[in-house]
């Protein structure tokens, strides 16, 4: 999901752009599932158990060095700062810096191979791109 261009979810306005929301969905429709099973009954949050499970499986990436925890302060744009654009700060329990891209844009069309992870993946992605289109289009923000 670290490949997707997800904004913070702050930025955004909805906390469905939280990667570990998005992880959730993912994971649940790849499963065969209907996108639901790793949320809370608030549709938004993920249940305590997949939290867990998330944090084990960072945990494990990071030890293979594929992924690595982000110092608090980071820009919200993992990789990919920009001048300007620092207008929200990542959280290191959630959105770790990925160290293999070739590996992590691999999984990512493996993803997009799963009929039913296609179009939300989608969905977020046109999203991700309108909500990033009016971060740059903010007054006072300093173009390059």
């Amino acid at each position: 999901m670290l490949c997707l261009g997800l904004p913070p979810a702050r930025v955004a306005g909805s906390d469905t752009f939280r990667v570990d929301h998005v992880t959730a969905v993912v994971r649940s429709l790849a499963e065969g599932g209907d996108g639901r099973e790793h949320l809370s009954s608030d549709g938004v949050h993920v249940t305590r158990e997949f939290a867990g499970t998330l944090r084990a499986t960072i945990e494990r990436l990071v030890e293979k060095e594929l992924v690595a925890h982000q110092a608090p302060g980071m820009p919200a744009a993992a990789g990919t700062f920009e001048e300007g654009m620092a207008l929200d700060l990542i959280n290191p329990d959630e959105h770790p810096a990925v160290l293999d891209r070739y590996l992590a844009q691999l999984c990512m069309e493996q993803l997009f191979n799963i009929p039913a992870v296609y179009p939300v993946l989608m969905e977020r992605y046109a999203a991700s791109g309108e909500v990033w289109r009016r971060i740059a289009e903010r007054p006072g923000r300093r173009s390059g």
